[in-house]
């Protein structure tokens, strides 16, 4: 017998969680894990006096963590490539010439247009995160740039570039349930991102220009050029593997069997690159990862990382997530409350502002980016089109909503990912500009009508366009 959750007892439920979740981590300052699992047992209560049994709950939360076997795959695939890219040097060798490249004033806006071209490249923010990410990570030991705003930089522009590119999953994803064309959304997604980028970069720009002290840094990197080169290979070699990554990437080849490649590319070329290597110690890079001991403080701990090992908090993290996120959503509590929201819609401003809240809403309760896409998408396609909205307003909202402020949620999938992978804390979030500025923006918009496509504009477009093309053939 199917039960229905209420509004007032989804929200209800919501509130205590938030509430477990706020004290353990902003008062206690825990990691997210316990307090996410305690939420799962307040939401399996609520599912009881619904009268759900438990084999159904168990269902949904085996259902939720299955949704994230790929971003699992990937995060541990990543994690033993790090290893292994630190053993063989390539970490070393890009950050060798980034310090020489780069400049210290300017190096967070360099940061952000390098990671946003690789992931239009490619399509995958995790994918740009996790490779060049790790590199500029040790360009920003070596100038001095606070990690966690090196980390906003990094995911500000991973996360434009997977919105722009036709590759990527969840731009394809939007595009799809939204139901209008892939390169409609892109170009429609230009009216907020655009805006947003020039933001972050001004602001970016700012703190470089602030907090740069010349003398200082120039120091720095000098030192730790000098530690680099006489301590590790520094060798173009090493690049081979991000490199084989990249072209696959290019070619539309899927992440897994892509850094599986290029972990066997990095794995032959530490042979070549580091004399003497065993197998075995390929290995034992690529499940503990590798620890530095070069005497140096700003090195080791750079290059002290990598390894399956070191990626089991994050993907324990997103395990609990997305189990949480699939209770959720198979109790029906996202349902009810995006349900209860709608129920307040009375002008085309407040269906989109209502859409942003329900997206961003789905990814802090549920920490799943798939489905802060689908869920909105779904329940609120008739309001958008009562209010004669072309669907590429609902699958551009969903995106601001959901993926580009997916990565401001510390439990979800790509925030388990940056902390992970790039060794950051939670506090890179408040320098993720990009996603921070966006829904302002979309605001805008939502309430002076601009940039907003009506239903019948559409029409009388795509009219003009037939008869173009009958005038030209006649």
């Amino acid at each position: 017998m199917e039960h229905k959750a209420s509004t007032k007892g989804s929200a209800l439920v919501l509130l205590i969680i938030i509430a477990i979740l706020a004290v353990s981590i902003l008062y206690y300052e825990t990691a997210p894990h316990i307090p996410i699992l305690i939420g799962i047992m307040v939401a399996a209560v609520y599912g009881f006096k619904l009268k759900y049994q438990w084999h159904e709950m168990e269902s949904d939360l085996v259902k939720g963590i299955s949704n994230g076997i790929p971003a699992i795959l990937i995060l541990s695939l990543i994690g033993t490539l790090i290893g292994v890219w630190v053993l063989n040097g390539t970490v070393q060798t890009i950050t060798y010439y980034g310090l020489q490249i780069l400049s210290p004033a300017t190096f967070l806006i360099s940061t952000v247009i390098i990671t946003a071209i690789l992931a239009i490249m490619t399509g995958t923010s995790l994918g740009a995160m996790g490779t060049i990410g790790v590199s500029l990570m040790g360009v920003s030991y070596g100038m001095g740039v606070e990690p966690a705003i090196t980390a906003g930089a990094i995911v500000s522009g991973a996360i434009f570039g997977d919105k722009l590119s036709p590759l990527s999953d969840t731009t394809n994803l939007a595009a799809a349930v939204a139901k209008t064309n892939i390169f409609e959304h892109i170009r429609h997604m230009l009216w907020t991102t655009i805006p947003a980028l020039i933001i972050s970069l001004i602001i970016f720009g700012l703190i470089g220009a602030f907090t740069h002290d010349g003398t200082a840094t120039t120091g720095q990197i000098e030192e730790m050029l000098q530690v680099l080169q006489s301590e590790f290979p520094i060798t173009l070699v090493t690049l081979l593997s991000p490199l084989v990554i990249i072209v696959l990437a290019i070619r539309r080849i899927k992440p897994i069997p892509a850094l599986s490649l290029g972990l066997i590319v990095a794995a032959l070329t530490t042979f070549l690159t580091v004399p003497g290597s065993t197998f075995g110690d390929i290995i034992n890079a690529a499940h503990f990862g590798y620890e530095a001991e070069t005497g140096h403080e700003a090195i080791d701990e750079l290059l002290t990382l990598g390894g399956l090992e070191g990626m089991l908090f994050g993907v324990s993290l997103i395990i609990i997530a997305l189990a949480f996120g699939g209770l959720i959503q198979g109790i029906g509590i996202a349902a009810a409350l995006i349900e209860g929201i709608k129920r307040a819609l009375r002008s085309r401003g407040n269906t989109i502002a209502s859409t942003l809240a329900s997206a961003f809403g789905v990814n802090v309760v549920t920490g799943e980016q798939y489905l802060s896409i689908l869920l909105p998408a779904q329940m609120y396609e008739d309001s958008y089109r009562h209010h004669n909205l072309h669907p590429k307003n609902l699958s551009r909202t969903v995106e601001d909503g959901g993926t580009i402020l997916h990565p401001l949620i510390p439990w979800g999938v790509i925030g388990a990912f940056v902390m992970t992978t790039l060794n950051v804390g939670m506090e890179y979030v408040f320098f993720v500009f990009l996603s921070l500025v966006t829904p302002f923006i979309a605001l805008f918009y939502a309430y002076t009508g601009w940039t907003l496509t009506k239903l019948n504009e559409d029409k009388k477009d795509r009219n003009v366009d037939k008869n173009e093309d009958s005038t030209k053939n006649m």
